[in-house]
């Protein structure tokens, strides 16, 4: 088992993507609740910048 010290040091990834993902990247799962969140979204009001 490795340590917390040695998985932070490390360069590669510890999670591997599964390939098969990349098919559902354009089909929206959701579309009740996307277009709930872009009608917040579209109402929301930004913070003044200082």
């Amino acid at each position: 088992m490795k340590s917390v010290t040695n998985i932070s040091n490390q360069n590669t990834p510890l999670v591997a993507i599964d390939k098969n993902l990349d098919k559902l990247r354009d089909k929206i799962m959701f579309p009740k609740k996307l277009e709930k969140a872009n009608k917040v979204l579209s109402t929301a009001k930004l913070p003044k910048k200082k």
